[in-house]
């Protein structure tokens, strides 16, 4: 079984991981940061990454070589292609959450896992940061990340080295991508889809 103390990040409602049900067909990965290896689940049982159904793997690897900046980064690591694949998957995919990364045998989009704040898969074309279904920038993020840390609203504005009303037109652009009108709320929905 997996280890809790290898997840990133914990579970924060009663929901259930995808795939962990017997009756769940769905696949889910999750992957394991200090390795970087991935396992998943399907009709609730754990499988090692080299037993990914093949049609899945395919995707996964389509998905892979589409991405040259991914192809690129990952070509500086000593390693098959199927260890590429799976630290791939392990960047686009890790994380354990509600969202089947499988349903019905077609890859779902990444999820919003990231291995660091400045993690390398965020100059990859197949990964995206989202809230609300909204896709964020990098300047979205690095304010998401400061807000989310709780650093006050002029330190934030010195740290990005722009004018409070700059960065007041830039926070509520992001409160509007994420559908919400306050600081709060913007952290509960932060937290809620896991972007940190």
């Amino acid at each position: 079984m997996i280890n809790a103390a290898n997840l990133q990040k914990p579970f924060r409602t009663h929901k259930r991981v995808a795939g962990t049900m017997p009756f769940d067909s769905n696949i889910e990965f999750i992957g394991i940061p200090s390795t970087q290896e991935v396992i998943w689940f399907q009709y609730g049982n754990q499988h090692s990454f080299n037993t990914v159904p093949k049609i899945v793997l395919k995707q996964l690897q389509t998905k892979f070589f589409s991405d040259s900046p991914a192809v690129r980064d990952l070509a500086k690591i000593d390693a098959t292609l199927e260890r590429k694949i799976e630290i791939y998957t392990y960047f686009c995919f890790g994380d354990a959450d509600f969202t089947p990364d499988v349903i019905d045998g077609i890859l779902q989009p990444s999820e919003n896992f990231r291995h660091s704040v400045d993690c390398i898969s965020l100059k990859w074309k197949t990964k995206d940061i989202t809230i609300g279904k909204t896709v964020l920038n990098s300047r979205d993020i690095k304010i998401t990340d400061l807000i989310w840390n709780g650093y006050p609203d002029k330190y934030i504005a010195n740290v990005l080295n722009i004018t409070m009303s700059t960065y007041d037109y830039h926070r509520r652009n992001l409160y509007r991508k994420a559908g919400v009108t306050n600081k709060a709320d913007f952290i509960n929905k932060v937290t809620e889809e896991r972007i940190n």
